[in-house]
């Protein structure tokens, strides 16, 4: 059964009926406001746990498999937008681009799951021609699975890396989908076109060796744990390691005429591979770019039995009936 959830959620803000239960958990805080745990109207996941079909289905070329959802997921963020995976939708409950597990660790603990399904509803391979892929931004598509970790129990640092994770090497796309017309009891009406829009992959860090982008991660992830930034700071700290990547694994420029021997013609002047690109002050204080243990923990199976929830903070039993 579809969920009324949009509209008792809607009706619930407007009148000023539905009140945030327990500690206030959208944080302003230091760049934005965003979920920093579970509350009632805001910040919560609604027919939470995931649920998942037996089915099983491998990809090419990705680690771990793929399962539908077996029913509706939706997420609530800071700002009231809801998200939403819907049923039949595919998830791996990863979402973090596969080079990057080694340095954040195991990506597919039970915590995460949500977080992810709802992340791959709206850029996950094989979700493609799904209703809601690619009808928000990128950049508030990866926030959001930010929002999503807190609220469903990872911490702040580790929701910080695996963020930093996903908007290193995750999809960017420059053009998004109109949002799907939805009826008042949830069913999907008119997708309004579901063509793929370029933009899934990260093509611009493609000339860029892997050692070079993890030891680039390796780097944002000790500055997150030195000195706890904001979302808005991690985003800079990624933007800053791939900027001076690509400036390094730049192609070199050949003159129509040929290479001026004495140097002139070659483009690069003689501090572009400085020490200043990854010298000891890249990151004050943070020359060891050591990674919390914790996020290298035994990893878990991918997924439970057919069937089976996967755990997370639900919302409070008083606003559930509302749901």
């Amino acid at each position: 059964m579809k969920s009324l959830f949009p509209a008792l959620l809607a009706a619930g803000l407007l009148s000023g009926c539905v009140q945030i239960s327990g500690t206030e958990t959208a944080q302003p805080g230091k760049g934005g406001t965003f979920c920093s745990g579970a509350a009632a109207a805001i910040c919560a996941f609604a027919n939470a746990p995931l649920k998942l079909a037996s089915q099983i289905i491998n990809l090419p070329d990705r680690p771990y498999p793929f399962k539908p959802l077996a029913d509706d997921l939706r997420f609530v963020d800071a700002t009231g937008r809801v998200w939403i995976a819907p049923e039949g939708i595919l998830t791996d409950g990863a979402s973090i681009p596969p080079i990057f597990t080694k340095v954040v660790g195991d990506p597919n603990r039970a915590e995460y799951r949500n977080a992810a399904a709802i992340h791959d509803s709206y850029c996950g391979i094989g979700n493609e021609d799904t209703p809601y892929f690619h009808t928000r931004n990128w950049q508030d598509t990866h926030r959001m699975f930010y929002e999503a970790l807190r609220v469903g129990g990872t911490p702040d640092t580790r929701a910080k890396v695996l963020f930093s994770a996903v908007y290193m090497g995750g999809p960017r796309w420059s053009l998004t989908r109109p949002h799907p017309t939805v009826s008042t009891t949830g069913e999907v009406i008119s997708t309004q076109g579901t063509d793929s829009y370029p933009g899934h992959d990260r093509d611009d860090l493609a000339n860029i060796p892997t050692e070079e982008l993890q030891a680039a991660l390796g780097r944002v992830v000790a500055e997150i744990e030195r000195s706890d930034p904001s979302l808005p700071e991690v985003e800079a700290l990624v933007e800053r390691e791939v900027r001076a990547l690509q400036v390094v694994n730049a192609p070199a420029h050949v003159p129509s005429g040929g290479y001026d021997h004495d140097g002139d013609d070659y483009g690069y002047g003689d501090d572009a591979y400085g020490d200043d690109a990854y010298g000891d002050d890249a990151y004050p204080g943070s020359s060891e770019q050591s990674v919390d243990p914790a996020l290298t923990g035994e990893g878990e199976p991918a997924f439970g039995s057919a069937g089976d929830d996967v755990s997370a903070p639900t919302t409070d039993p008083g606003v559930a009936d509302q749901l």
